[in-house]
Protein backbone atom coordinates (compact mmCIF):
# COMPACT_ATOMS: atom_id res chain seq x y z
CA UNK A 1 0.00 0.00 0.00
CA UNK A 2 2.94 2.64 0.63
CA UNK A 3 4.48 1.64 -2.47
CA UNK A 4 0.74 2.94 -4.58
CA UNK A 5 0.74 5.99 -2.30
CA UNK A 6 4.11 6.66 -3.43
CA UNK A 7 3.79 6.40 -6.91
CA UNK A 8 0.87 8.32 -6.75
CA UNK A 9 2.71 11.38 -4.85
CA UNK A 10 5.22 10.95 -7.95
CA UNK A 11 2.65 11.29 -10.17
CA UNK A 12 1.17 14.47 -8.76
CA UNK A 13 4.49 16.05 -8.21
CA UNK A 14 5.87 15.24 -11.44
CA UNK A 15 2.49 16.22 -13.39
CA UNK A 16 2.77 19.97 -11.72
CA UNK A 17 6.27 20.41 -12.31
CA UNK A 18 5.19 20.10 -15.95
CA UNK A 19 2.32 22.17 -15.62
CA UNK A 20 4.56 24.88 -13.99
CA UNK A 21 7.39 24.64 -16.52
CA UNK A 22 5.19 24.42 -19.61
CA UNK A 23 2.61 26.84 -18.27
CA UNK A 24 4.70 29.51 -16.26
CA UNK A 25 8.02 29.83 -19.25
CA UNK A 26 8.03 29.94 -22.80
CA UNK A 27 10.38 28.62 -24.49
CA UNK A 28 10.00 28.88 -27.88
CA UNK A 29 9.33 26.96 -30.90
CA UNK A 30 12.94 24.95 -30.59
CA UNK A 31 12.45 23.57 -27.04
CA UNK A 32 9.70 21.38 -25.48
CA UNK A 33 9.76 20.64 -22.17
CA UNK A 34 9.39 17.15 -20.94
CA UNK A 35 9.66 16.24 -17.66
CA UNK A 36 6.76 13.96 -16.71
CA UNK A 37 8.52 11.12 -18.39
CA UNK A 38 10.29 10.51 -15.44
CA UNK A 39 7.49 9.05 -13.53
CA UNK A 40 6.75 6.25 -16.22
CA UNK A 41 10.99 5.30 -16.23
CA UNK A 42 10.98 5.01 -12.52
CA UNK A 43 8.23 3.18 -11.94
CA UNK A 44 8.76 -0.11 -10.42
CA UNK A 45 10.34 -2.63 -12.32
CA UNK A 46 8.37 -5.09 -11.20
CA UNK A 47 4.95 -3.08 -12.23
CA UNK A 48 3.13 -5.67 -14.70
CA UNK A 49 2.87 -4.18 -18.34
CA UNK A 50 -0.73 -3.34 -18.29
CA UNK A 51 -0.54 -0.77 -15.31
CA UNK A 52 2.69 0.78 -16.73
CA UNK A 53 0.47 1.01 -19.82
CA UNK A 54 -2.30 2.49 -17.98
CA UNK A 55 0.11 4.84 -15.73
CA UNK A 56 2.22 6.07 -18.71
CA UNK A 57 -1.92 6.82 -20.82
CA UNK A 58 -2.83 8.92 -17.57
CA UNK A 59 0.72 10.85 -17.36
CA UNK A 60 0.28 11.67 -20.93
CA UNK A 61 -3.30 12.76 -20.84
CA UNK A 62 -3.32 14.95 -18.28
CA UNK A 63 -0.17 16.50 -19.66
CA UNK A 64 -2.24 16.55 -22.34
CA UNK A 65 -5.38 17.81 -20.88
CA UNK A 66 -3.69 20.91 -18.58
CA UNK A 67 -1.01 21.93 -20.57
CA UNK A 68 -3.45 22.59 -23.33
CA UNK A 69 -1.65 20.61 -25.43
CA UNK A 70 -3.34 18.61 -28.65
CA UNK A 71 -4.98 15.74 -26.97
CA UNK A 72 -3.35 12.09 -26.96
CA UNK A 73 -0.13 13.62 -27.93
CA UNK A 74 2.01 13.32 -25.26
CA UNK A 75 -0.37 10.03 -23.94
CA UNK A 76 0.49 8.06 -27.21
CA UNK A 77 4.48 8.91 -26.71
CA UNK A 78 4.32 8.30 -23.26
CA UNK A 79 2.89 4.68 -24.35
CA UNK A 80 5.35 4.37 -26.93
CA UNK A 81 8.08 4.48 -24.25
CA UNK A 82 6.45 2.89 -21.88
CA UNK A 83 5.94 -0.35 -23.39
CA UNK A 84 9.73 0.36 -24.30
CA UNK A 85 10.72 1.05 -20.85
CA UNK A 86 11.28 -2.48 -19.44
CA UNK A 87 13.47 -3.89 -22.71
CA UNK A 88 15.46 -0.64 -22.18
CA UNK A 89 16.05 -1.20 -18.58
CA UNK A 90 17.17 -4.75 -19.10
CA UNK A 91 19.77 -3.29 -21.55
CA UNK A 92 21.01 -0.59 -19.56
CA UNK A 93 21.79 -2.52 -16.52
CA UNK A 94 23.21 -5.53 -15.01
CA UNK A 95 21.76 -8.50 -14.58
CA UNK A 96 21.94 -8.81 -10.64
CA UNK A 97 20.10 -5.18 -10.90
CA UNK A 98 16.71 -6.55 -11.50
CA UNK A 99 16.60 -8.51 -8.71
CA UNK A 100 18.00 -5.62 -5.76
CA UNK A 101 15.80 -2.88 -7.35
CA UNK A 102 12.64 -1.49 -6.75
CA UNK A 103 12.52 1.85 -8.48
CA UNK A 104 15.31 2.41 -11.57
CA UNK A 105 16.34 6.17 -9.73
CA UNK A 106 19.52 7.58 -9.77
CA UNK A 107 20.05 6.29 -6.09
CA UNK A 108 19.94 2.85 -8.05
CA UNK A 109 21.56 3.06 -10.84
CA UNK A 110 24.10 5.60 -10.54
CA UNK A 111 24.88 8.99 -12.62
CA UNK A 112 26.31 6.97 -16.17
CA UNK A 113 23.67 4.31 -16.15
CA UNK A 114 20.87 6.34 -15.11
CA UNK A 115 21.27 9.31 -17.50
CA UNK A 116 21.77 6.60 -20.63
CA UNK A 117 18.83 4.86 -19.33
CA UNK A 118 17.05 8.76 -19.21
CA UNK A 119 18.83 9.48 -22.89
CA UNK A 120 17.69 6.43 -24.38
CA UNK A 121 13.84 6.76 -23.26
CA UNK A 122 13.62 10.41 -23.98
CA UNK A 123 14.97 9.68 -27.15
CA UNK A 124 12.61 7.23 -28.01
CA UNK A 125 9.40 9.23 -26.38
CA UNK A 126 10.58 13.01 -28.27
CA UNK A 127 10.97 10.75 -31.98
CA UNK A 128 7.58 9.52 -31.66
CA UNK A 129 6.51 12.71 -30.29
CA UNK A 130 7.89 15.08 -33.76
CA UNK A 131 6.32 11.98 -35.59
CA UNK A 132 2.88 12.43 -34.43
CA UNK A 133 3.01 16.20 -33.97
CA UNK A 134 3.80 16.41 -37.62
CA UNK A 135 1.87 13.50 -38.84
CA UNK A 136 5.00 11.61 -39.74
CA UNK A 137 8.48 11.62 -41.18
CA UNK A 138 7.69 13.94 -43.81
CA UNK A 139 9.31 17.21 -41.87
CA UNK A 140 11.65 14.98 -39.64
CA UNK A 141 14.44 17.24 -40.88
CA UNK A 142 13.33 19.78 -39.74
CA UNK A 143 12.71 18.84 -36.62
CA UNK A 144 15.91 17.55 -35.74
CA UNK A 145 17.39 20.91 -34.10
CA UNK A 146 14.41 20.82 -31.80
CA UNK A 147 14.91 17.27 -31.11
CA UNK A 148 18.52 17.51 -30.01
CA UNK A 149 18.14 20.62 -28.44
CA UNK A 150 14.98 18.95 -26.63
CA UNK A 151 16.78 15.85 -25.09
CA UNK A 152 19.58 17.42 -24.25
CA UNK A 153 18.14 19.84 -22.08
CA UNK A 154 15.11 17.35 -20.82
CA UNK A 155 17.67 14.84 -19.73
CA UNK A 156 19.92 17.75 -18.23
CA UNK A 157 16.48 18.73 -16.24
CA UNK A 158 15.44 15.07 -16.01
CA UNK A 159 18.81 14.61 -13.80
CA UNK A 160 18.60 17.37 -11.90
CA UNK A 161 14.80 16.73 -10.90
CA UNK A 162 15.30 13.30 -10.10
CA UNK A 163 18.41 14.13 -8.00
CA UNK A 164 16.51 17.38 -6.26
CA UNK A 165 13.35 15.48 -5.67
CA UNK A 166 14.02 11.66 -5.18
CA UNK A 167 17.98 10.97 -4.75
CA UNK A 168 18.29 12.90 -1.70
CA UNK A 169 14.98 11.64 -0.23
CA UNK A 170 16.50 7.61 -1.04
CA UNK A 171 19.89 8.28 0.45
Amino acid sequence: MKLRGNILISFVTLLLVQIMLSGLVDFGPLLFIAVYPLFIFTLPINTPVNRLLLWAFAMGLAVDYFTNSIMGLNSSASLVMALLQPQIFKAVSRKGDLENQIRPGLAQLGYAKFALYALILLTIHHIFFSMAESLGFTHFIYNLPRLFVSIAVNTLLIMLVEYSLFYKLMR
